[in-house]
């Protein structure tokens, strides 16, 4: 039977641990954050309805990201225990049956975005202007859905078993790709042709193949822990497609539900206008600046305590919790000072009209007080109570939330009331206090705590 152990964990050990996972994801979130803010300034630059294009068009791009995002976290769960308990070669089956499902998703994706562009861009947008933008980068982004999923499926796999580093260098490359693709194609530069809009989704195209080209690399040459290769795709595991699908369904469905309640709230925004949708954008490139710092102690989280429930040490894996949980609202508030010291400077580079300046203005205002919810929220869900193995839990804070809260909050104020854009914007995000305090109580039960691995496994 284990000590009792007080709230934090003192072995600084840990922290180095926590450091060497939470470090390497911000610096790729960083990359991720400086690829998405100078598409939104190189987009910015052509006024409101190139941005608002690039905005919607990204929608069915987001949507798959969050199946993917989903599945590749559902397997990471089952394979952060398999690693704490030393068994690759069950992780190596569950990256298999992950990269097989999100294979399949990203080819249906990239089939209906090629075959209905402007049908699926007129369910965001009624502005003839907007649709006609957003289609034409859907359509040519919807061709590198498949590359993209295959590479972050991958990427996501190996941070189960704290190997974060190669994700760092591998999207610092393909910003640089990315950035000079999209300066040659959106302004026609260096005798490539001037497609304005469906000029970033090419520079995309280039980078997502560069990324996966990477990723073959590494998987051929370097990676020596799982030793995962293409040629386990073709096997199929009868014995662990049960706990994947198990522990994983109500991971993609969390994500999936979230994906299409934040497509909800985008339909909403741009019913309202294409300034809102302009200002909800530039929010949105913020936002992810912030979360460089949350999906870190997030993910650090998820693993480690994955990690510690596998080796079957449950005391400190709820120590492990708490003391992640409490350094989430120092990275909240943190959060919160850097965006309301840089949304003066950030608005300055925008070349948007005043109606969404102002909008963009207020939401980031609004934006940068609710970071001291999203981080503790953020942590609790995508991290603690995943990586525990509670995802149904999480499932149904995070997903009902959204579906009772947000959406509903966000069509009274926004189609029904007109209520002014700031306003609006606050009451789509009003499911994070609410979440925040039932997941705290549930990480504070020690419930969420839960062996996911099989033990003839071991």
């Amino acid at each position: 039977m284990e000590q009792k152990q007080s709230f934090f964990v003192k072995d600084k050990q840990f922290y180095r641990s926590v450091a060497a996972i939470a470090i390497p994801i911000a610096l790729q979130n960083i990359i991720s954050f400086g690829v998405n803010i100078m598409d939104s300034v190189m987009l910015g630059s052509l006024g409101d309805i190139a941005i608002s294009g690039a905005s919607l068009g990204g929608q069915p791009f987001f949507i798959l990201m969050m199946f993917s995002f989903g599945l590749s976290s559902g397997g990471g769960v089952l394979i952060a225990q398999y690693w704490g308990k030393k068994d690759l070669d069950a992780a190596r089956r569950v990256m298999s049956i992950s990269m097989r499902l999100v294979l399949i998703i990203s080819v249906i994706f990239t089939a209906v975005s090629l075959a209905f562009p402007r049908q699926l861009m007129g369910l965001f947008s009624h502005e003839e202007a907007v649709v006609e933008a957003a289609s034409s980068y859907l359509f040519v982004l919807a061709f590198s859905y498949i590359f993209f999923a295959v590479s972050s499926n991958y990427i996501m796999s190996l941070r189960a078993v704290e190997q974060v580093k190669v994700s760092a260098v591998i999207y610092g490359i393909s910003f640089f790709v990315n950035v000079f693709f999209n300066y040659c194609f959106i302004f026609g530069k260096f005798g490539f042709p001037r497609m304005e809009v469906a000029g970033a989704a090419v520079g995309t195209i280039f980078a997502r193949v560069s990324e996966f080209i990477m990723v073959l690399i590494y998987m051929a040459l370097f990676e020596k822990r799982v030793r995962f290769k293409p040629r386990h795709l073709l096997s199929f595991d009868r014995g662990l497609l049960p706990d994947y699908i198990r522990h994983a369904l109500p991971v993609v469905g969390n994500e999936v539900l979230w994906g299409l309640g934040a497509a909800a709230t985008n339909l909403v925004i741009g019913r309202i206008g294409s300034s809102f949708v302009a200002a909800n954008s530039i929010a949105n490139v913020m936002n992810q600046l912030c979360g460089v710092f949350i999906f870190g102690v997030a993910n650090a989280a998820a693993v480690l305590t994955g990690k510690a429930i596998g080796q079957g040490k449950s005391g400190h894996a709820q120590q492990t919790a708490q003391t992640l949980w409490a350094m989430s609202f120092g990275v909240g508030a943190f959060s919160c000072l850097v965006l309301l010291a840089l949304r003066g400077p950030v608005m300055k580079i925008y070349n948007v009209t005043p109606e969404a300046h102002a909008a963009a203005t207020s939401i980031l205002t609004v934006l940068a007080v609710l970071q001291l919810c999203f981080a503790p929220d953020i942590t609790n869900i995508v991290g603690i109570l995943r990586g525990g193995g509670d995802t149904r839990t999480a499932f149904l804070f995070d997903c009902g939330g959204l579906w009772l809260i947000g959406v509903p909050l966000g069509i009274l104020t926004g189609l029904v009331l007109r209520l002014p854009a700031p306003i609006v914007f606050l009451c789509m995000k009003m499911d994070s206090p609410v979440k925040l305090v039932l997941g705290s109580v549930r990480m504070f039960s020690g419930k969420w705590i839960r062996n996911v691995t099989r033990a003839e496994e071991g």
